[in-house]
Parts: structure tokens; C-alpha cells; sequence
């Protein structure tokens, strides 16, 4: 599954924005998380995607030419992102099994300091070294 959201997050970064991305082994500090679930018949997978602040302006200065966030900006900027990253995601799988998938609506996390989520399986990437992580737990 992290294989296909790999390919979301190349497609994100490298094709729309424009940045270099590649993984990263740690990350530490205060993050924005949203969360996204795809459905495949009785499975949940959700994902939960958590970033920094930098990562987010530089993610709004191409999105929304404007790095300047408020917490709306930023609870909508979250949501984003994970439709962008997951949907993607969602339709290369959805190409591979003839539809099998659905895609949920993304919830906003917040702020977040410590990671409640324990994540079955993660990545950490890294653009202009700034860092964003993504994982996934099935429900």
C-alpha cells in the first residue's frame, strides 16, 4: 500500500509543485495532521498524513501563491493535500482492480505534538528539507 502513496507523493510534489522529494529517516517538532480513508469492500485503510508548518508554506506558496496561513487556511490546506496525495493513490489502485476502491472525506487533526495514531506501516519524506510524514492503519 505505501508503495502506491509513494507514487501520490512523487506526483504531488515532483509534477505539481515543482520540488525534489525524497525520504527521510527522522522527524521531531510540532505538526498539522489530517486524515483520509479509502475503503476496499469491508477494509478501511486510513491514512494519516502529518506535516510541518514550513512543509504546509511551501505547499501553499505554489498551491495558493500565499505562505501566510491562518488555522483555516492551514485545516483546509491539511485536507487538501490528502485528497491530492490519496486520490491519486486511490485511482493507480483503482486502475489495477477495476474500481475496487473508494475514497472517504478527509478530516483535519489539528496540531499535534505527539503521534497517538500507531501507524501499521509509515514514510517520512523531505522537500527544501522539510519534512512531512505519512502512514496508514487498517480500521
Amino acid at each position: 500500500m505505501m508503495e502506491v502513496i509513494k507514487l501520490g507523493v512523487e506526483h504531488l510534489c515532483s509534477k505539481i509543485l515543482g520540488y525534489k522529494v525524497s525520504e527521510a529517516s527522522t522527524l521531531n517538532g510540532e505538526f498539522y495532521g489530517s486524515a483520509l480513508p479509502i475503503y476496499k469492500g469491508k477494509s478501511e485503510f486510513h491514512f494519516y498524513l502529518y506535516f510541518k508548518k514550513d512543509t504546509l508554506n511551501r505547499f501553499a506558496k505554489v498551491l495558493l501563491g500565499s505562505d501566510e496561513l491562518n488555522e483555516d487556511d492551514l485545516s483546509d490546506l491539511c485536507k487538501e493535500v490528502a485528497n491530492l496525495i490519496v486520490g491519486y493513490s486511490k485511482n493507480l489502485l483503482n486502475e489495477r482492480e477495476n474500481g475496487a476502491y473508494k475514497l472517504g472525506t478527509p478530516e483535519y487533526l489539528g496540531r499535534i505534538e505527539n503521534f497517538k495514531v500507531k501507524l501499521e506501516e509509515k514514510r517520512i519524506y523531505k522537500i527544501k528539507n522539510r519534512t512531512f510524514q505519512i502512514g496508514y492503519k487498517r480500521a
